[in-house]
């Protein structure tokens, strides 16, 4: 028996067949999520995405020796991306990019009209151009005709389920990312709806994640070879679903996924609606398990560091793992040689996370001389991301009033010991990596089998664990506090955000 996952991820999308009970990856059908750029503004390619997890599920189809034992598909993606669709089910364009910068005016519009605060307490999230409604507004003020001709709008997981259905839905933890839901009672807000002149018509049902939408359209199903009854289901926002695959506990244990971005994601039984968590961006969501609630935080780089890095040093990107090892090496060997030659590196790349959210913030590098190496750069770029998870983790422990002794880690970040021990002295906790082979799919594969009942238990993952050092722990920290913070600060007054 077997479930299908797929993972519609900002730089890829994966199609992942995993065979049941023991959730054994069988086949993945890989390809880079379509987009286009131009003038400085990056549009997703929602007809290309489906075209080709059409051809993935045609292609698992025939991998099966019987395509009957494919029982369910879930679906889970990036949040905040809002695909619109005319009275056919075509895709009106543009759809925009969830990081996309130019919704920034409609965002301060959003904050102006309705209030920060109150705005708050009611979507457990600041409006910020990420955000769905902040996006709808500008294709209503800037693309009247397209907006005019939408029937229906949904999430990235939705519009692929809606092709899979022909129901126009979404989960709650994608709601929650929206500015458009009431956090407390999760339902549409129909306040906000119809302040910013929406109708409520377009708006996709809201549906439980993991549990079943429908059975996948006759039409599908001839055309991949799967069967009718294939059940099809949202398994949520991507970071939500992959911790699944963790066993993720509430308030004692915080999820790191990385991949382009990387984020830190805390459970709870309610909602942190305080004027703290507001100040600091600090996202509140529903969560893929009932009656749960998440605190979420990102940056906006993490794994794209790595590319850029690359570039910037003149270097292939198959270059990095070599690299890191050595530094390893080093690191475990001579320490204080390196803490000598470090530099205060601040990745705001593509602007920056909590507890000071930017888009606008840049990179800042102090300490290089003449003798700094391409391995003192790359050390000093990896503990600045490790820095700035530090600090939204201070403000979880602060605020939420939680002691956070582990950590679990999922995505690229597992596979490089460097990042991960410096996790764990910076961060001053244990470090779970779990080296699952796409995490994000098989964390919904796994929601979605359970809630629809086709396993009665979920399998323990393998796990490799980094403790923090107390003597590098300590030199860190005192680098931190000396340098990396009064730096940050500065910055931030420079940039006007102090």
């Amino acid at each position: 028996m077997y479930i299908v996952s797929i993972d519609v991820g900002t730089t890829n999308t994966k199609v992942c067949l995993y065979e049941l009970p023991e959730f054994r990856l069988r086949e993945i059908e890989k390809f880079a999520t379509s987009q286009t750029f131009e003038n400085g503004q990056t549009d997703v390619d929602a007809e290309q995405i489906w075209s080709e997890v059409l051809q993935a599920l045609k292609n698992l189809s025939n991998k099966v020796e019987n395509p009957q034992q494919i029982k369910q598909i879930t679906v889970s993606s990036f949040a905040q991306t809002v695909v619109l669709q005319d009275s056919q089910g075509k895709v009106i364009t543009p759809t925009i990019a969830w990081f996309d910068p130019r919704t920034k005016k409609e965002a301060e519009e959003v904050k102006d009209t309705f209030g920060e605060e109150k705005l708050y307490h009611r979507t457990g999230i600041n409006a910020h151009s990420n955000q769905s409604l902040t996006k709808l507004l500008w294709l209503k003020h800037h693309k009247q005709l397209a907006f005019q001709r939408m029937d229906k709008w949904t999430c990235m997981s939705g519009f692929i389920a809606s092709r899979l259905t022909g129901i126009c839905a979404t989960d709650w933890s994608l709601a929650s990312r929206t500015l458009l839901f009431d956090i407390n009672e999760k339902v549409w807000a129909d306040d906000l709806i119809e302040t910013f002149g929406l109708d409520k018509e377009t708006f996709p049902e809201l549906v439980e994640s993991g549990a079943q939408i429908a059975s996948i359209k006759d039409s599908i199903s001839q055309e991949t070879g799967l069967s009718k009854d294939v059940s099809i289901s949202i398994s949520g926002h991507d970071h939500m679903a992959g911790s699944i695959s963790t066993g993720l506990q509430k308030k004692t244990e915080i999820l790191n996924s990385t991949g382009t971005t990387e984020g830190l994601l805390l459970l709870g039984e309610e909602p942190h609606l305080s004027d703290a968590f507001r100040n600091f961006a600090i996202s509140n969501g529903s969560y893929v398990i009932d009656l749960e609630y998440t605190l979420y935080g990102s940056m906006p780089t993490a794994g794209q560091s790595f590319t850029w890095i690359a570039n910037a040093l003149n270097r292939s990107l198959e270059d990095i793992p070599g690299m890191c090892q050595e530094i390893l090496e080093e690191y475990e060997n001579d320490f204080a040689a390196m803490m000598d030659r470090m530099q205060v590196f601040i990745p705001h790349l593509r602007g920056s996370g909590p507890p000071i959210r930017s888009s606008t913030s840049k990179v800042m590098i102090y300490g290089a001389t003449d003798q700094t190496t391409d391995h003192d750069i790359l050390f000093s770029m990896i503990a600045g991301l490790c820095f700035e998870l530090k600090q939204l983790k201070d403000v979880y422990e602060t605020h939420a009033e939680s002691n956070i002794p582990r950590m679990k880690v999922i995505g690229p970040a597992v596979k490089n010991p460097l990042w991960l021990q410096l996790k764990a002295d910076i961060l001053q906790s244990d470090i779970l990596a779990y080296e699952i082979e796409e995490a994000v799919a098989k964390g919904g594969a796994m929601l979605s089998a359970s809630k629809q009942g086709l396993v009665d238990t979920l399998p323990k993952q393998e796990t490799k664990t980094y403790t923090p050092n107390k003597d590098r722990e300590k030199a860190l920290e005192d680098f931190y506090k000396q340098f990396y913070l009064p730096l940050y600060h500065l910055k931030n007054q420079f940039e006007g955000k102090g």
